[in-house]
């Protein structure tokens, strides 16, 4: 395939058409995804809410480019749906001038050729903290094939990310074997519950505090919120001690680990070690009304989750309280239920943790997809 070597400033033109702004008038601004999922609208607001940057017009068929994401895929091409819409100065507007297919030079721009220019045109030392030089990008130089050919490679990577997108739209994921998780423990609870019980009827709080310099025997590794998987009750990880900082709590085999901070992550799991954990996570002791398999079921359990979820939504940075999760009533399943219950539990959370394992497996697929269709693309291979 025949290629030419342009600079981007010789196919591109910035386009600025400053906006007067009116403080009583209605604006609609663009933004732009990062990963190439390009433009969203934003919600129409007033002048005199804008920012104080400069704000251009918008109109179809540019590349649109954000100067501070780029560097992350932050690039689109607006449609006839952006018509009328604005930007800030922070979106650099490109109208092609020659026979150049801008959807060639947008995908073109998420492969990782095309991300390592943008990053290379971009100045910052701080990985997050980047931005594009509109001059040194318009002076980096791209290889361009002839315009039939910009437009099969185009045309074809419209439908194959089409399909992809549909795919991945209607393919369940991780998130819904975890979303089965929560509904369904309560289907498991509810063969054999005969009633509720409150959760401090079923537990008791621990708060055996750990300090700094403090022995932390028998604990030998700290497991906190990261190390603990939202909704399936795993552990995923842990740390060994060492040199730890601010007070911990200690807990025991067969205590319930409860995440009160950001509740809605519904990080619960029934300990198999001793060990320390963070401030922010309530131990709770089973007392021997039911076993802590069924109590952390029954707090990872849906129903319970919408308790906590409204308990705490107004909250902007949301923590439970140990008195309303201690209020809170759970399944209640009596004592010549309970092996079997647990056994039913344990069935269906095994069930749960290989479906959420070959979900994770699809999703990193999937994700593989987009990124090999471009590379291929933009070495000849499509």
């Amino acid at each position: 395939m025949e290629v030419n070597e342009v600079q981007l400033g010789d196919v591109l033109t910035l386009e600025r058409i400053p906006v007067d702004v009116d403080p009583d008038a209605e604006y609609r601004q663009i933004g732009i995804k990062s990963f190439g999922n390009g433009i969203f609208h934003r919600d129409p607001c007033l002048g005199c809410d804008l920012s104080k940057l400069k704000y251009f017009e918008v109109h179809p068929g540019r590349l649109i480019v954000s100067n501070i994401m780029a560097w992350e895929g932050a690039i689109g091409i607006s449609t006839e749906s952006e018509e009328g819409f604005v930007g800030s100065a922070r979106f650099l507007s490109y109208r092609p001038t020659s026979d150049v297919d801008i959807r060639y030079l947008n995908y073109y721009f998420q492969s990782s050729d095309g991300l390592s220019l943008i990053r290379s045109a971009s100045t910052g030392t701080v990985a997050r903290n980047q931005t594009l030089s509109p001059k040194n990008f318009e002076k980096a130089t791209v290889s361009l094939p002839a315009p039939d050919e910009q437009r099969r490679v185009s045309d074809k990577l419209d439908k194959l990310m089409s399909k992809l997108g549909t795919t991945v739209a209607v393919s369940p994921g991780a998130e819904d074997a975890r979303q089965l998780a929560v509904s369904g423990l309560d289907q498991v609870l509810a063969r054999w519950a005969t009633g509720t019980v409150r959760v401090d009827d079923a537990c008791t709080l621990v708060s055996d505090t750990v300090h700094p310099g403090n022995d932390p025997s028998p604990a030998r590794e700290f497991v906190g919120l990261e190390h603990i998987a939202p909704h399936l009750g795993t552990r995923i990880g842990s740390r060994p001690l060492g040199d730890e900082k601010g007070r911990k709590f200690r807990f025991a085999a067969g205590d319930v680990l409860y995440g009160y901070l950001r509740p809605y992550l519904n990080k619960v799991w029934l300990s198999d070690r001793a060990g320390l954990c963070s401030v922010e996570q309530y131990v709770l002791r089973p007392n021997g009304i039911m076993p802590g398999e069924l109590l952390a079921a029954g707090l990872r359990s849906k129903s319970t989750l919408d308790k906590v979820l409204n308990a705490t939504h107004n909250l902007q940075l949301p923590r439970l309280r140990s008195g309303l999760l201690m209020a809170m009533e759970i399944p209640n399943i009596p004592r010549d239920r309970h092996e079997r219950a647990v056994a039913d539990v344990n069935a269906f959370m095994q069930k749960i943790r290989i479906l959420d394992d070959r979900q994770r497996q699809r999703d990193e697929l999937l994700t593989a997809v987009r990124p090999a269709l471009l590379n291929a693309a933009f070495s000849g291979q499509l």
